[in-house]
């Protein structure tokens, strides 16, 4: 511990670190590894209570060291309380063990900060000074980890006619994945959902796609078939695999996905995106397709709530936000408390599982699954 980073550059970090986790830290524990003289990113976790100290530190740490350029690390604790506390800098034990746990896997601490509701001080010279000091005076993009996830309806009128278009894609015949194989496909009899159907399944591709830039008041016979798209499971690992990955991902998805309905295939021999493997996706266009669903399930009845509401979920994951998306999933298991999509969801952030793509940007293959408990 040497090196440590200098107090002007420890304010313009400090001050960056609200844009750079999206909203104000309270009661967290962040940490941002550094890669010469780049940080690579932040990761926030909510303040362990003290008989877990240990295990936080360890998991913390063993996520900064998958990170492959990461070289030191900086510690800062957010806390609702005084930084500091009469004894001394609130939360020593926990960075002291933080920094034990770095330095016993080859990370250099270049700088401990605790952060607090009277100022702010490093924990190498704990000198109270000033917040105004580390505040741009811009607001974050959002008030905490779970703005977000609420879901604003649409008006009845609309709902009625989305719940409409919705029942009679339910009465055919079939699903999204089936009604793309060859042969003859009756109508629906709806001159709009027609419509949707045949562009459906001139180019699905192109359709997905085209929710990166569509308005969020797309027809209700249009919404009708997204919902009705996602509530496909296999139709939906495609999606989702297009909106992380490229259309020749999905093309590829999709075949494997025929494959192993028809017993050809056993295991994919490409990265599964779905797991979290591949490159690391264009975070904007994550978010678009995030805040398309959202806007959906809005629009969407009751029964198709889930769906919605998981695929956000899933997409916050890729984000790397695994507050956010246990939070979609939990709301994803109370509209169906038998859904399996978002129970899978739950499992992965509960373990503290997250894509590979948040290590490293050209990815890390997940075989075995690093969890928590093996970091």
């Amino acid at each position: 511990m040497s090196v440590q980073i200098k107090d002007s550059s420890a304010i313009a970090l400090l001050r960056s670190v609200p844009h750079q986790v999206g909203y104000r830290p309270r009661e967290s524990l962040v940490l941002v590894p550094v890669s010469g003289r780049e940080t690579c990113g932040v990761l926030r976790i909510d303040l362990p209570p003290a008989a877990d100290i240990d295990r936080c530190a360890s998991t913390v740490v063993g996520y900064v060291r998958r990170i492959p350029r990461a070289d030191d690390v900086i510690i800062i604790v957010y806390t609702d309380g005084p930084a500091l506390d009469g004894a001394g800098v609130a939360y020593e034990e926990l960075a002291a063990a933080v920094i034990d746990r770095a330095e016993d896997l080859g990370l250099r601490v270049t700088g401990e900060v605790c952060i607090g509701a009277d100022g702010w001080t490093t924990y190498r010279d704990p000198r109270l000074r000033p917040l105004d000091e580390i505040d741009d005076g811009s607001a974050p993009p959002a008030r905490g980890p779970r703005e977000g996830t609420e879901v604003p309806r649409s008006d009845a009128a609309d709902r009625r006619e989305v719940a409409r278009c919705t029942a009679t894609l339910n009465a055919l015949s079939g699903d999204a994945l089936t009604r793309l194989r060859p042969g003859p496909h009756p109508p629906s009899g709806d001159v709009d959902i027609d419509r949707e159907l045949e562009a459906f399944a001139a180019d699905p591709y192109a359709l997905f796609e085209t929710a990166l830039a569509e308005s969020r008041a797309v027809s209700p016979a249009r919404a009708a078939l997204w919902l009705w798209v996602l509530a496909c499971p296999a139709m939906r690992d495609v999606v989702l695999t297009q909106w992380v990955g490229d259309t020749g991902e999905a093309r590829r998805t999709h075949a494997w996905q025929e494959a192993w309905l028809a017993g050809l295939s056993d295991r994919p021999d490409f990265p599964v995106r779905l797991a979290g493997d591949g490159a690391r996706p264009a975070s904007d266009r994550v978010r678009r397709a995030r805040e398309f669903v959202r806007a959906l399930a809005g629009r969407a009845p009751n029964p198709r709530l889930s769906a919605c509401l998981a695929v956000c979920g899933w997409l916050s994951w890729a984000l790397g936000s695994s507050s956010l998306a246990a939070e979609f999933a939990e709301r994803a298991i109370d509209a169906s408390p038998h859904a399996t999509f978002p129970a899978l969801i739950l499992e992965m952030t509960n373990a503290g599982v997250l894509p590979g793509w948040a290590f490293d940007p050209d990815g890390q293959p997940l075989s075995p699954p690093w969890l928590l408990a093996d970091v």
